[in-house]
């Protein structure tokens, strides 16, 4: 369970450098290697927590810096909702991210390893017509 836990503190801290880094795209390919390596060990539910987790501390450090519950509120305002929905869909849409390409991932690599949904090789399985 705390091995679980590190893992899942160690995945949110590359994906929050990633981000500042790179930009949101870094959290997809973080889920992707995730799935891969992650196999059997609920890769979907966990990239999705470390994907929230890294967003969440990404705005706490944005809020600290300046208004951003502000900046949340009149977005809010501006959308019709209340001021806490943008946080929350920026908390969610890491999430989904990394969740999503973690269970692509997880679910392509069977896949590619058995050799299923190949078809055959050019020139190898075809009959030779006479």
């Amino acid at each position: 369970m705390i091995r679980q836990l590190l893992a899942i503190l160690v995945l949110a801290l590359a994906m929050a450098l990633g981000t500042a880094w790179i930009g949101w795209w870094a959290v997809p390919v973080f889920g992707a290697v995730w799935g891969v390596a992650r196999y059997g060990a609920y890769p979907t539910a966990t990239a999705a927590l470390g994907g929230a987790l890294a967003w969440v501390v990404l705005l706490a450090i944005t809020a600290l810096r300046g208004p951003a519950g502000e900046t949340s509120r009149m977005l809010g305002s501006a959308m019709a909702v209340p001021g806490w929905v943008p946080l929350l869909l920026a908390v969610l849409f890491p999430a989904a991210l990394s969740g999503a390409a973690a269970r692509l991932a997880h679910g392509i690599v069977p896949m590619l390893e058995s050799g299923a949904g190949a078809g055959p090789a050019p020139g190898g399985d075809a009959e030779e017509e006479s």
